[in-house]
């Protein structure tokens, strides 16, 4: 999920476990434990493109990592705040850490829980990597904390009841999609779990389409072949971390790319015929690696009203 998202969540839950103790400073704590997992971003500024896509959410999400950082800090922690018991200390932070990776699970990225002793990704695939529907009680709750004295317990805890009911939510609608529509693979699209990308997978391609939880017309599939051919040599970190979801294309220029089709399109659910979101290009010097990411490209107000119009249905 998002920094804000995490943020927030860990603001909301730091309130509840030890604010009565600590006061604000449990919320401020919180948000802070709650991006810990997320250092993984900076190690992944110093490898390549492809093999940070692996680092990222491997062992720093792992919940033998938030069991050792969180007796770590909680040790730390004692030091300062000495008249809280060690283990409600330790409680926090393992809490925080874990309900991070816990929630990211949540996403189509993938999360190695069980780091470093399984390379396997834990995905659900619950939520869009940015979902205000999912954040906005957490935002209204941690504004009001940061000023407010009274109800906070009251106020913190309503905005997390209120984000795990959309949660549930997203269960309904993944069974609902899945029963009915019956893909291979699905995730939300993005910002909502109301609307769905999906795939069917065959031995040669995928075909791809969006549909939506209110559509009563059949769903409209677009075919991408694999393309395997075009593929002179296994590119490791790129293959794994695609699950065997991905396509070779070339470019009119002739130059060759690797999608990670399970991250969908740019703006797919209005183009059939848009890139896909996360791709490389396919070159000799492997330093010279770079990757072209555009979940949320070309985003303005006039596809935002289409992207509403879409999701309610056709």
């Amino acid at each position: 999920m998002d920094p804000i998202t995490h943020l927030t969540l860990g603001a909301c839950t730091g309130e509840l476990i030890l604010g009565k103790k600590l006061g604000k400073k449990a919320m401020l704590l919180g948000a802070i434990a709650a991006n810990i997992p997320d250092v993984d971003i900076i190690a992944g500024l110093f490898v390549r493109p492809d093999r940070a896509l692996l680092l990222h959410r491997g062992i720093t999400h792992s919940l033998l990592f938030a069991l050792v950082v969180g007796f770590i800090l909680a040790l730390v922690s004692k030091r300062i705040w000495r008249e809280t018991s060690v283990y409600a200390l330790a409680f926090f932070f393992c809490f925080e850490l874990t309900l991070h990776d816990l929630l990211d699970t949540c996403t189509s990225y993938g999360t190695g829980l069980l780091e470093p002793f399984s390379h396997e990704r834990f995905s659900v695939h619950l939520l869009y990597v940015v979902d205000p529907l999912f954040t906005i009680s957490l935002i209204i709750s941690s504004i009001y904390l940061i000023w407010g004295v009274r109800y906070r317990v009251r106020v913190a805890g309503t905005a997390i009841i209120i984000s795990a009911l959309y949660l549930c939510l997203g269960v309904f609608n993944k069974l609902y999609i899945d029963n009915n529509i019956k893909p291979s693979y699905t995730t939300p699209a993005p910002f909502t779990n109301f609307f769905w990308y999906c795939i069917n997978k065959t031995d040669t391609g995928y075909y791809t389409g969006y549909v939506s939880v209110f559509d009563k017309a059949p769903i409209n599939y677009a075919w991408h072949p694999r393309n395997d051919t075009l593929l002179k040599q296994a590119e490791p970190a790129l293959t794994t971390f695609a699950d065997g979801y991905y396509t070779i294309s070339r470019s009119p220029k002739g130059n060759l790319y690797f999608n990670i089709i399970r991250f969908g399109q740019i703006q797919g659910w209005q183009n059939a015929d848009a890139p896909f979101a996360l791709s490389f290009p396919l070159v000799k010097d492997k330093n010279k690696l770079v990757v072209h990411k555009g979940r949320l490209a070309g985003w303005n107000m006039h596809s935002l009203k289409k992207y509403i119009e879409r999701i309610e249905g056709q």
